[in-house]
This record gives structure tokens, sequence and C-alpha cells, in this order.
């Protein structure tokens, strides 16, 4: 069972085709797609595509680039979402410390909100990290990891990051980036248990290398599968049987 465990489909990069995306996907293989928001708006559309669509699931969150526009009525309305039908994690949510488009004090104190939200309602959690490793952990708190699930998404991190995750007991996400030439991803998915794995594609952004210059879409979530198979030296149907049990044990779908 492939499973995109990050799409947005959500974004008007879709508005012209959306159904016929989807239809491509279920045709590949792909029998989930999990849409997470990235502001209160994009949340909404996300929990609307899940109902509309079989294969979607929504995550609601806000993302940390969205962090200096939203307001205390966002977080509220998150936090009534995690209730609507098919909202399977929060997120996503973290830190980016390489665009800086939200100060990063505002990120830290919405990422740790929305870690307490996947605590209390006992969901799942979807982290991006960009330019933090050990420090977004310090800064978030040690304890507000504690009794959570979930995964850092869209990896790139350090290999002894990696490790950390893993002994938090979070997943890793690989997409695109794993299938370019010469990728110091390989390196990463060779070090992390297919069991801890999922794949994902992030659509619309990072195509994998054989569409690159076109838009990804969760059709193309095959050939991260098929590049995770070549670091492991395993056949694709191991790697679609794994990671799509791990997807249906974190997120609780199929």
């Amino acid at each position: 069972m492939l499973v995109d465990t990050h799409a947005h489909l959500d974004f008007n990069d879709f508005d012209g085709d959306r159904e016929e995306v989807i239809a491509r996907a279920v045709s590949a293989g792909v029998t989930i797609i999990i849409n997470p928001g990235c502001d209160r708006e994009s949340s909404l559309r996300a929990v609307e595509l899940a109902a509309a669509f079989d294969p979607v699931y929504a995550a609601v969150g806000i993302h940390p680039n969205s962090t200096a526009e939203a307001v205390p009525a966002d977080m509220v309305e998150i936090a009534r979402l995690v209730s609507e039908y098919k909202v399977v994690a929060i997120g996503e949510t973290g830190l980016d410390f390489y665009r800086d488009r939200s100060p990063r004090d505002v990120q830290i104190r919405a990422f740790r909100g929305q870690l307490a939200l996947a605590r209390e309602c006992g969901l799942p959690v979807i982290i991006h990290f960009r330019d933090v490793e050990e420090d977004g952990i310090r800064l978030a708190g040690a304890d507000a990891f504690k009794d959570l699930r979930g995964v850092f998404h869209c990896y790139g991190g350090s290999l002894a990051f990696a490790r950390m995750v893993l002994d938090l007991g979070f997943y890793i996400g690989f997409n695109g980036p794993l299938t370019y030439r010469n990728s110091d991803r390989m390196e990463i998915a060779q070090a992390v248990p297919l069991e801890r794995s999922l794949i994902e594609t992030d659509a619309p952004f990072l195509t994998p290398r054989k569409h690159r210059g076109s838009r990804n879409e969760p059709a193309y979530v095959a050939e991260v599968a098929g590049k995770l198979a070549e670091a492991h030296g395993c056949s694709i149907d191991e790697v679609i049987a794994i990671t799509g049990q791990n997807a249906r044990d974190l997120f609780g779908v199929g």
C-alpha cells in the first residue's frame, strides 16, 4: 500500500486539475494521501478535501513560516478542527531558521503550543525543521516531546540528529531529494531502519529526479519508494509494505 504521508493538495497549484491528480495517484497505487495544513485557511481546506476524496486525510496546524501572521483565534480554530472527520495529525508545525519569515520567538511559542495540542488530543505531529537540529529540541523543551508520536518530514538534517529523532521515538520522512544525483540523503536513508521510515512527496514541491522540471504530485511517491529500496538493498514491494504499515501505525489510517 503506497502512502504519500505529506502532500499539499489544497495549494492553488492543483486548482486546475486536483481531481485528476488524485485519480492519477490512485492509478499509480497510492491508497492514502495525507494533506497537512500550513495555516488556518489551508487547514480548513485540508479538512474539506478529506471529506470530498476517499484517499485524502487531513492534518491541521500552522507552519513556522506562517506563525507571524497567525492570531490567537487561529489556534482556537486549529484546536476545534482536530475533531473533524479524517483529521489524523497536528501539522505541519516546527521551526524554520533558514527562511526566518517569522520571528524565532514566535515560531518557538507556536511550536510548543501545537506540541501541547497534539499531546492533549492524542494525535501524532508532523514536524518541519530547517536549519535547526538539536537546538530546536532544546528551544521547544525536551519534555515537550514526551509521550508524543510523529514524523520529522522532508528530513534534511545530519546523521547525528537523525539518531536523536529516532531516540525520541519519531519517524523520518523521505521524499524527492533522496532521488537526486549525488544526494547526501542516501547515507541517512541507509542508517534509518525501514521500520522507522515514511515516504512522501511534499507536492507540489521537491519533484523526484525522473520528473524534475514539472510540478510534483502524489503519484510520484513510488519513485521515492524505489530509491529507498535501493538504499536498503531490498525490493520496492518490501519498502511499500513496511512504510505503508508505518503510516497506518502512526496515523491510524487504512
